[in-house]
């Protein structure tokens, strides 16, 4: 996952949305004691209260903080996010689905914060869209997170510091299923900014907080023994897929056996009746291919179309793809509803593949497992 940028929040629009609803202000202001909010609190006074000075007061730097983690969920997909994380944890508060994105972020961080942090976690793992994925030795469950959970994360924090100078490293998980999920905050104190330019005066309010610089995530998969890691290093993919082996299951070689790299089968695509069944309105469709055929100089072909599979076909080079020496990579488009943006999934190596965990993740390596190109 790239590195953060922490872009400077326009408070304006954000903040009128409270518009009507001013006591979850009130509310969230309260949390800190010392803060004495104005009165009458409307969304005018509150900017006004924000433009004011507040010099070293690190209260009003925790609680602009707040606002500014409310922020990050003011797009369509983060309300539908904050909405799966209320489901999730099967949170009962009347009307929430109802209030606009704005303050339903701020209204969950006030009442449930446990589930506005699941919620902060679904969204950092619906940016994933690129990992390497090993095999286990077998497929063992995780019978107790919590135990081992403490020694990985302080690992990892005495291994990045050294690496990467990291100020903190934080480690927080959900399940989904059978799949046991980390996401790694690497973080580091930053400035970041918040801005309101309408009314009589422009501010630009700066706190200095340990942010979030960067994100890994981490999957592993009870049922199979399989382990996905999006992280942008190798030696760092090595020593986070090591220090899991070694907190979780005791024994650090678990993920770096014989073969357990070997995830991703693209041989499967060289049979002559291979094909992508789907189910019901979904489709699938081969875009790229890139093989090499055991020619002299040994050449590489790379075929990009509407549906490869047809092109070959029709060029009946079916038979030439059969024996390639090797299918280097593929690129396979997955149609989920009709109307909407395809998932795009790349297949390239023998472990590294690559698509938008935000939907249809599970859907879409079960299609993987059905057509023989992930090996469990």
């Amino acid at each position: 996952m790239a590195l953060l940028k922490h872009r400077k929040f326009n408070a304006d629009r954000f903040i009128d949305k409270f518009a009507g609803h001013e006591p979850v202000l009130a509310e969230h202001i309260a949390r800190w004691p010392s803060l004495v909010p104005p009165n009458p609190l409307t969304v005018a006074s509150f900017k006004d209260y924000l433009r004011a000075p507040h010099e070293n007061d690190a209260a009003f730097e925790d609680m602009v903080e707040g606002l500014y983690q409310a922020y990050d969920f003011c797009t369509k997909q983060g309300h539908e996010l904050l909405g799966e994380a209320v489901d999730i944890n099967q949170l009962q508060l009347p009307g929430i689905h109802d209030l606009p994105r704005e303050v339903l972020a701020l209204r969950l961080q006030i009442t449930d914060p446990e589930t506005f942090a699941l919620a902060c976690d679904l969204l950092f793992a619906s940016q994933v869209d690129k990992f390497v994925t090993y095999k286990g030795r077998e497929a063992r469950p995780i019978p107790d997170v919590e135990a081992p959970l403490e020694a990985f994360r302080v690992t990892l924090g005495e291994r990045f510091k050294e690496r990467k100078g990291s100020d903190r490293v934080v480690v927080r998980h959900f399940t989904d299923g059978t799949s046991y999920n980390f996401i790694v905050y690497h973080e580091r104190r930053v400035t970041a900014e918040l801005e309101i330019a309408s009314g009589e005066a422009e501010a630009v309010i700066t706190t200095r907080k340990l942010r979030p610089v960067r994100q890994d995530f981490i999957a592993y998969y009870a049922d199979t023994g399989r382990l996905e890691i999006e992280t942008p290093i190798e030696k760092e993919r090595e020593l986070m897929r090591d220090t899991f082996a070694l907190s979780f299951f005791g024994d650090v070689d678990f993920f770096s056996g014989a073969n357990s790299t070997v995830t991703i089968d693209l041989s499967v695509l060289k049979a002559p009746d291979f094909a992508l069944p789907t189910d019901g309105d979904h489709r699938a469709v081969l875009k790229e291919l890139t093989f090499k055929l055991a020619q002299t100089h040994g050449p590489t072909f790379q075929i990009r179309s509407k549906d490869v599979l047809n092109t070959l076909d029709l060029n009946h080079l079916r038979p030439k793809l059969s024996t390639a020496v090797e299918v280097k990579s593929a690129v396979i488009s997955i149609s989920y509803s009709t109307g909407k943006r395809p998932k795009r999934v790349t297949l390239a190596k023998k472990n590294s593949m690559s698509f938008s965990r935000a939907t249809h993740a599970a859907e879409t390596l079960a299609y993987l497992r059905r057509w023989l190109l992930l090996v469990d």
